[in-house]
C-alpha cells in the first residue's frame, strides 16, 4: 500500500504545485483555520511533517520562522517543494512512518497537515515527533474528520481502524479511518497533551468558488485540527 501511496503521489505532485493553491477545500477551508491554530512562528524551529508542494514549509519561512525542514516521502512532491521554497527551507525525502532524521529535541513546532492519516501506525509516528520536539513544544496536524470518513465511506464499525480508498484527479490514494478515541490515545501515550480540537468552517470565499460545498460544511465538517503540547 505504502509502494502504490508513493507512486500515486509522485503522480499527483504536479497538480499539487499548480492546482491546489486554488482548490477551495485547501485554499479557503483547510488553511485558513491551520494557519489559525499555528500562530506566530517567529524564532522557531520548525519540522513540516508531510510537506507536499511546500505550501507550508515557505509559508513557515516567510512567516520569521528560524529553521524550517520540510520532509516528504514522494520524489516528485520534494522537487516541488524545492522549486516553491528555494533556499528558505531545507527539503528532505523521508517516510513518517520510519524513524526520523533528526536529534533528540530538535525542534520547537511540528506542523502536519492533512498527512497522519496515511501512516501505518500513527502512535508510532507520535513517538518519534515527541523525540525530536523540545520539552513543551507544539504539534499542529490537520486531518480528516472521523465522522466524516465514517459517514462518507459508509464504515460498517466508526471504532474499526479501517483503510479506505479515494481518489484524487482519478488516481487512488490510501488512508486510514480512525476514531477520536484512536487518536486521543495515541496523543496521550505518546507524551502531547491536547491544546485544542477545531472543526473548521469554510470562508466567504470559498462560497464564491463551491456554493454546495460551503452549505454542506457549515453544517458537516471534513477536516479535524488538533493543537497539542508535548509534555513528557
Amino acid at each position: 500500500m505504502e509502494k502504490n501511496l508513493r507512486l500515486n503521489y509522485d503522480k499527483l505532485a504536479l497538480h499539487y504545485e499548480k492546482e491546489v493553491d486554488e482548490k477551495p477545500f485547501n485554499a479557503y477551508y483547510e488553511r485558513p483555520a491551520m494557519i489559525k491554530a499555528i500562530g506566530k512562528v517567529r524564532g522557531l524551529t520548525v519540522l513540516d511533517a508531510g510537506c507536499g508542494a511546500g505550501f507550508y514549509t515557505k509559508w513557515l519561512a516567510d512567516n520569521g520562522a528560524k529553521e524550517v525542514i520540510g520532509i516528504d516521502f514522494s520524489k516528485n512532491m520534494i522537487e516541488a517543494a524545492k522549486r516553491r521554497a528555494g533556499n528558505k527551507a531545507k527539503i528532505i525525502e523521508t517516510d513518517l512512518n520510519k524513524k526520523l532524521p533528526f536529534e533528540n529535541n530538535y525542534f520547537d513546532m511540528i506542523i502536519s497537515s492533512l498527512t497522519l492519516h496515511y501512516v501505518r501506525n500513527i502512535a508510532t509516528t507520535l513517538k518519534e515527533f515527541n523525540r525530536v520536539l523540545k520539552q513543551n513544544g507544539k504539534l499542529i496536524f490537520s486531518i480528516h474528520h472521523p465522522l466524516m470518513t465514517y459517514l462518507h465511506f459508509q464504515i460498517e464499525n466508526y471504532f474499526d481502524e479501517v483503510l479506505l480508498e479515494d481518489k484524487i484527479n482519478k488516481i487512488p490514494v490510501y488512508f486510514y479511518h480512525r476514531s477520536f478515541t484512536t487518536i486521543f490515545k495515541a496523543l496521550n501515550e505518546n507524551g502531547f497533551l491536547v491544546e485544542d480540537l477545531l472543526e473548521p468552517k469554510p470562508t466567504e470565499k470559498f462560497k464564491e468558488y463551491d456554493r454546495e460545498n460551503y452549505i454542506k460544511l457549515n453544517k458537516k465538517p471534513h477536516f479535524l485540527i488538533i493543537k497539542t503540547l508535548k509534555y513528557d
